[in-house]
């Protein structure tokens, strides 16, 4: 999570960064009462990874609904990752390390207990759309 705490996001992995703007825009339009997967259909869809949208949907649903605690992000178009997108960035990365039980742990610190399989599953097939990185990457980073 620290890794990510007030970077900017041109110094995300493009797909890291995706993830960063499609957190903000599903809040937005959850808290202004629209359609969130609505939202977001537009930007998926441009992405290429529309199919990745339901689960992403689950996956935000499961925070708002059963988060231990209310999470905070920042207003779309906001140049930093603040300190909640870092831990989802930290979750989603977690999906990519050969741990399961790390991706668990950061499950079970963001959602009540009968909603943390929910949350690892809904981010695990986030995690087959996207090839997000186990740690982030310069956008202009020309190494292996």
């Amino acid at each position: 999570m620290y890794r990510f705490i007030d970077r900017p996001l041109t110094q995300l992995d493009d797909d890291m960064a995706f993830l960063v703007a499609a957190m903000r825009i599903w809040v937005e339009a959850s808290s202004a009462g629209r359609c969130s997967c609505a939202a977001l259909r537009m930007p998926f869809a441009k992405q290429g990874v529309v199919e990745a949208l339901p689960d992403f949907g689950m996956a935000m649903a499961a925070l708002n609904i059963d988060g231990l605690a209310q999470l905070r992000f920042a207003p779309p178009g906001h140049a930093l990752v603040a300190d909640d997108e870092a831990r989802l960035l930290a979750l989603f990365s977690a999906c990519r390390a050969a741990d399961a039980a790390l991706l668990r742990r950061h499950a079970a610190g963001l959602v009540a207990e009968d909603a943390v399989l929910c949350l690892m599953l809904a981010v695990e097939r986030v995690g087959t759309v996207f090839p997000i990185p186990a740690l982030p990457h310069r956008r202009d980073d020309t190494r292996s």
